[in-house]
């Protein structure tokens, strides 16, 4: 009997670890945004333009501190056409194919033996000398535009993001992205003497 109707499922999982030490810092599951992933899909399955994993952006307003002095965890965003991070403070360019990808970024894909299931794989490394939360930048994007280069940065939430249809990629709010996933987690400090090292794995599985 021929099969008319497939069920697609799509899971994430971040790992982020400190490369100098192997400290692992985030090792769980994410949510996905099912109407921005479906579009990418059938984006891709057309052959449109926009629909591959671009860039990931980090933030720093998934989480709060409440009256008796808790963590607490706001929902990750799964809905909404212009769905975006909390606060969006940085940006990386992971598309190894776009000559603006950060150094040690990729988006690779490989197959799972006797599956039917296929992973990407995306790798984001946020430098020494990146993502810092200067005196002098101005427009708080988490970019380094000049200053002592030391002050530290703070971010508690991620996301995948397609390419954009209109501005800058490293623009923090660009138009026509769609976000892909949502992460939310408890806050990692980032410092002139650190690297972090973020694979997000998508695991796409057909049934």
């Amino acid at each position: 009997m021929i099969q008319e109707a497939f069920k697609i499922n799509v899971d994430g999982h971040v790992l982020v670890s400190d490369r100098a030490t192997g400290e692992v810092l985030i090792d769980k599951h994410n949510a996905i945004h099912p109407k921005n992933m479906a579009t990418a899909i059938a984006r891709g399955l057309s052959n449109a333009a926009n629909y591959q994993v671009f860039k990931m952006k980090l933030g720093n307003r998934g989480t709060y501190i409440d009256g008796t002095q808790q963590i607490v965890f706001n929902p990750p965003i799964t809905t909404g056409d212009t769905a975006d991070l909390y606060n969006p403070t940085y940006v990386e360019i992971v598309d190894d194919a776009d000559a603006g990808v950060g150094v040690g970024n990729s988006v690779t894909f490989t197959n799972i033996p006797a599956s039917t299931n296929t992973r990407v794989i995306v790798t984001c490394v946020v430098s020494a000398n990146e993502a810092f939360d200067n005196s002098s930048d101005t427009n708080n994007s988490g970019q380094i535009e000049g200053g002592d280069g030391v002050s530290p940065f703070f971010f508690d939430e991620l996301g995948l993001f397609t390419k954009e249809t209109s501005g800058a990629s490293t623009d923090l709010d660009p138009a026509g992205e769609l976000m892909l996933s949502h992460l939310i987690f408890s806050p990692i400090e980032h410092t002139g003497n650190r690297e972090l090292v973020i694979v997000y794995t998508l695991t796409i599985s057909v049934s």
